[in-house]
């Protein structure tokens, strides 16, 4: 199968993210840019319904629950869909990954 990645780009591995702490554990990751301190009281009033724990966190790097679904729904494999933080991103790392001279990337 061809690919539509410049060579250097296949011939890289990709990123593997750090370990996240179970929930429940006391662990703070300070080099992960997370929060050591739970939501307000007030805040969490608000948000009654949400599971505090997890707001401190950042979510699964690889998105795989959202990315599952969609598998399911558009039926193709969960490693062709890929997440990101909007549309720039993820536009982005499509023209930087496949954009070289004399090679066009229409989107």
């Amino acid at each position: 199968m061809s690919s539509f990645f410049r060579p250097n780009i296949d011939a890289m591995a990709g990123y593997v993210p750090g370990e996240q702490p179970k929930p429940g554990t006391r662990i703070i990751k300070l080099n992960t840019n997370e929060n050591p301190y739970p939501p307000s009281p007030a805040a969490m009033d608000v948000l009654r319904n949400i599971d505090g724990e997890w707001l401190r966190r950042y979510p699964n790097p690889f998105a795989n629950e959202f990315r599952q679904a969609i598998s399911e729904v558009l039926q193709v494999p969960m490693d062709w869909i890929m997440a990101g933080n909007g549309s720039d991103e993820i536009l982005n790392v499509i023209v930087r990954s496949c954009a070289e001279r004399q090679r066009q990337v229409v989107y």
